[in-house]
């Protein structure tokens, strides 16, 4: 360990300018571990799309730790907080080249992130780890009693020696658009007639209409309120119609556009849910299934099903070259692994949400 090194990432202004070497490098590092947990670089960003998700904003910080050996990059770390007011946790993680694990590494970068939460006076630390998917072995059950992953996976050994407890699992899924495309129109009409005359579907593409910023921003925080998370210690994440128009700002420089369908209550005039794609301009890359959400007081109407159909039939119809769609869901939230199934979305991995209070 003499010649292993742990330093801060300063984040470049740019990927063409200082540091930009450095942060393609760390990106390179995180996908290189992600792509060989679960067999396919399908999950794995660019540096272009995620870049501007990590410039600091005033409701989440985020600082990012490299691990190097003789000048080469072999770990990662990265911590976030949100900062509103009574926030308990911190969120932190860390990659780690294969041919780098048992040495200490990934327990020195954990070390340096609880300490730094500590500090910040946060009780509660959560990791998020992807794991494998396979189905054989001894098994490791999720707090909720939904969902479990392999007792053997490495990321689950590292965290339950670090004490961590696996609260929730949400299942990865990936959608082949090739085949599942001639299904969509039958799904989406279905759930249409079952839905009635009181909803209609809303498309946009890129930034959110000025009619919907007020509506949107109160479907973000209820993402933060009405999303399953078991024994997670969580607080309401407020949004606002100017943090909406941040957040598109931010999407406008990733090279991603986003596809957006929401469903209007048209008796009350307000939107009972959305849900996002979001594709890489220019490139044969999966889409990325965003934020999907169907308030409470709507649910029971197809709605899910209407929305996630009517979403992909839309992009398809401006990208008709989109290959796979990914998404991340929950294993308890039956509802809409109910969709995922009906629509063709097929398993690839787990991601397990981890927590330890201190």
């Amino acid at each position: 360990m003499n010649d292993v090194v742990i330093e801060e990432l300063i984040l470049p202004d740019n990927l063409d300018g200082p540091h930009g070497d450095d942060f393609r490098e760390l990106m390179a590092v995180r996908n290189l571990v992600e792509s060989e947990t679960v067999g396919t670089d399908a999950l794995s960003p660019t540096p272009e799309s995620l870049l501007p998700h990590f410039v600091p904003n005033p409701q989440r910080h985020r600082r990012h730790f490299v691990v190097r050996e003789g000048g080469r990059m072999v770990a990662r770390g990265i911590m976030g907080w949100l900062t509103a007011e009574g926030a308990p946790s911190v969120s932190i993680g860390a990659d780690v080249l294969p041919s780098h694990r048992r040495r200490g590494i990934g327990s020195q970068l954990f070390a340096l992130m609880e300490g730094l939460a500590a500090d910040l006076g946060r009780p509660v630390l959560q990791s998020s780890a992807i794991h494998t998917s396979s189905p054989d072995g001894e098994r490791i059950v999720s707090s909720t009693g939904f969902g479990d992953i392999p007792a053997d996976d490495p990321g689950a050994q590292f965290l339950l020696h670090h004490g961590y407890t696996l609260e929730m699992i949400a299942r990865i899924s990936s959608l082949d658009l090739t085949t599942a495309a001639a299904s969509l129109e039958e799904l989406r009409r279905a759930a249409a007639a079952r839905a009635g005359d009181d909803y209609r579907v809303v498309s946009w593409i890129g930034r959110t209409p000025e009619e919907w910023l007020e509506q949107k921003a109160a479907l973000a925080t209820a993402m933060s309120t009405d999303e399953p998370s078991g024994g997670l210690a969580t607080v309401a994440d407020v949004w606002d119609a100017d943090r909406v128009r941040e957040h598109d700002d931010r999407q406008e420089g990733t090279g991603r556009t986003i596809y957006t369908s929401a469903v209007e209550h048209v008796p009350s005039r307000t939107l009972a849910g959305h849900t996002e794609l979001g594709r890489l301009d220019g490139a044969d890359k999966p889409a990325v299934q965003e934020d999907t959400l169907v308030l409470r007081a709507h649910r029971g109407h197809r709605l899910g099903m209407l929305l996630k159909g009517a979403n992909a039939q839309f992009m398809l119809a401006h990208a008709p070259d989109t290959p796979l769609v990914t998404t991340f869901n929950k294993e308890d939230n039956e509802p809409m692994l109910r969709v995922n199934v009906e629509m063709g979305f097929v398993p690839i991995g787990a991601e397990g949400e981890w927590q330890k209070r201190v």
